[in-house]
């Protein structure tokens, strides 16, 4: 049976020269042909499984690299042909064994072993990414330092447009959030209460709720899908353009010029955003306990003043300027740290967000405790 292609000159032909087969190997056995070749050589190699052949290769003409490793392949061990010239058997010897191209099986390790694998990982990962931000947090203190002593350094056209992208453009979508859950909060409460006769301590819970906890936490957790992916994003695409590294030849700190005015913008909006957030969560309570209780504003607000104390307000407008330096160091911090292609930008934006966010919320359950401690 032969399998062959004499258009383009090249030949596996089976042939019967004495008690074995014989391979009749002739044609160009290059790179151009290789598909062909390939296919050509596992379909003799199919039929010749576990069969003793010889080989007449003295009709080959040309070889390359591609054809002596299908050469290789086709012969599995057997001694190179004499027939082939000494410039093809160089060729041919200078390759190794086509075994030595076959993968070697992989060792399976125990189940336990990959466990405590994949932990030992993802702790070193932790420990390197707290190392980096405490350094990259260093940088930025002493960034500011530097500029405190010369407070002409301070970028101000620069933090006054971080503050208002995130401050004023994140108004509208922050109120509409603090509406609806104090809404929410009322409306539960106020289902639960009202089965005990204590429907007026809904106030109470709207009140407590929104100022130690929900108002900040919702806030920051919106900052930090808003303004924190936006920072890894800017910064990123500007790492990949060249632009952070032109900074560095013109004389000028990256962390001056690019994370030193975001962190002051965000340390300034965030605050207000949470006093704004406070506000209108409050109206919003005021409106559901309107509806559901029959309370009026002015009854509601005198409710109001008599269970807010500044202790309770002051809880939650502390934690903001926390969350706010968190949420721009990881955001900056991963914008700084693209590299590669645009996927890196996309990969480091999701960080980003999903590392302030655990931050977040990480920090403020030590402050929870911190406070319950101190009877705050």
């Amino acid at each position: 049976m032969a399998q062959s292609d004499r258009q383009h000159g090249k030949f596996v032909e089976i042939t019967e020269i004495g008690d074995n087969p014989c391979l009749v190997l002739e044609g160009e056995w290059t790179v151009e042909h290789a598909g062909e070749l390939e296919r050509g050589v596992d379909d003799v190699a199919r039929q010749l499984r576990d069969k003793r052949f010889d080989v007449a290769a003295g009709k080959i003409g040309k070889l390359d690299t591609s054809g002596a490793f299908l050469l290789k392949k086709l012969l599995q061990g057997k001694n190179t042909p004499p027939q082939l010239t000494d410039s093809q058997r160089a060729l041919l010897d200078f390759l190794p064994k086509f075994s030595a191209y076959a993968p070697k099986p992989a060792k399976r390790r125990p189940a336990y072993v990959e466990f405590f694998t994949r932990v030992g990982k993802t702790t070193d990962v932790a420990v390197t990414f707290l190392w980096d931000i405490f350094v990259f947090i260093g940088r930025v203190s002493v960034c500011f330092a530097r500029n405190f002593r010369h407070p002409r350094h301070f970028r101000l056209p620069s933090i006054v447009r971080h503050i208002e992208e995130t401050a004023l453009r994140a108004l509208p979508i922050i109120a509409l959030l603090a509406v609806l859950i104090s809404m929410v909060i009322t409306y539960q409460g106020a289902m639960q209460l009202q089965k005990f006769g204590a429907a007026t301590f809904t106030i109470d819970l709207t009140v407590i709720s929104l100022l130690r906890e929900m108002g900040v936490l919702v806030t920051a957790i919106m900052v930090a899908g808003r303004s924190g992916s936006a920072f890894a994003a800017e910064i990123g695409v500007m790492k990949l353009r060249e632009e952070v590294n032109a900074l560095r030849t013109m004389g000028m700190d990256p962390i001056e010029v690019l994370v030193l005015p975001r962190v002051i913008a965000l340390l300034i909006a965030l605050p207000l955003l949470t006093f704004l957030a406070d506000l209108i969560g409050l109206i919003g309570g005021g409106l559901m306990s309107l509806s559901l209780l029959d309370i009026s504003f002015h009854q509601y607000f005198v409710r109001v003043q008599d269970v807010a104390t500044t202790n309770m307000f002051l809880v939650g407008m502390i934690k903001a300027p926390v969350f706010a330096f968190a949420i721009a160091v990881i955001g900056c911090y991963q914008g700084l740290n693209v590299s590669g292609s645009a996927e890196s930008i996309g990969k480091r934006t999701t960080l980003s967000v999903v590392q302030a966010i655990f931050v977040v919320i990480m920090a403020d359950a030590l402050f929870s405790v911190v406070f319950q401690k101190a009877g705050i």
